[in-house]
């Protein structure tokens, strides 16, 4: 008898844990200023992957303290302090049991673009990229993968911790490649007075690259209660249409 009262315990303890975050507001959300997925407008933080975030947490009642720090910071607190969830991260090798996985909370394309200029710059396969200087955002999912691929840092890859800086630097040629998500390419272009399609080459398409899209995920050391609980709220508005309403918004 003693096993199956200690099974039902842990399974009341486990859903009063859950329920915790609910009466409490102690869930800890973090991102990034990574228009169109996540920026601060009006004081609020705002996007594609946050009214996902934010309406699997309202499915669910969760009150949550979302917070926008620098990209490395807030990798560094999810990758540190249990019961975290940060979102709009990239899914790879590196990564992969670095956390615990929540969802696909937004599309995600990633391209190496060039200058329409550089008539010169030609990448039919990765490896062709190697002889070009490609500016990468420190610690992203882009710049991991292509380090994993050989690429070297301060041979054949630059680091910067301003996404508008790697667009300055590629405009201004120090830089011959951008490593950079396509919307947001796109988004920096316009909001730096540029016209995309008129200044932007895309040289070389990352298909193995976190295909599925942006991810929202928890600190590796979460209870998978709470893990599975936020995996069942994602189902639950995408199977109400919900999903795709917000996406729909940000990519039409």
């Amino acid at each position: 008898m003693k096993r199956p009262l200690a099974r039902f315990l842990g399974a009341v303890i486990c859903a009063c844990a859950v329920s915790s975050w609910a009466d409490e507001a102690i869930l800890q959300v973090v991102t990034e200023e990574f228009p169109p997925y996540n920026y601060t407008e009006n004081h609020e933080i705002t996007g594609m992957s946050t009214e996902v975030v934010k309406a699997v947490l309202a499915e669910l009642k969760i009150n949550a303290d979302f917070r926008s720090y620098p990209w490395v910071r807030a990798y560094k607190t999810a990758l540190t302090k249990p019961n975290v969830l940060i979102y709009s991260i990239g899914r790879n090798e590196k990564r992969e049991n670095l956390f615990k996985w929540v969802g696909v909370v937004a599309p995600a394309k990633f391209y190496l673009f060039a200058l329409k200029q550089r008539a010169d710059i030609k990448v039919n396969k990765l490896e062709e990229a190697k002889q070009f200087l490609v500016g990468t955002f420190r610690e992203s999912v882009r710049e991991q993968y292509l380090l994993q691929k050989g690429f070297k840092k301060n041979v054949n890859i630059i680091s910067y911790y301003d996404y508008k800086r790697g667009l300055t630097m590629l405009v201004n040629k120090r830089i011959d490649l951008w490593a950079m998500n396509e919307m947001v390419a796109y988004y920096i272009c316009k909001n730096m007075g540029y016209v995309p399609d008129k200044l932007l080459s895309q040289a070389y398409f990352f298909a193995e690259l976190s295909p599925e899209g942006y991810y929202m995920a928890f600190n590796k050391d979460t209870d998978d209660t709470l893990v599975n609980k936020l995996q069942q709220g994602l189902m639950a508005i995408k199977n109400k249409g919900i999903l795709q309403k917000i996406h729909q918004k940000y990519v039409n």
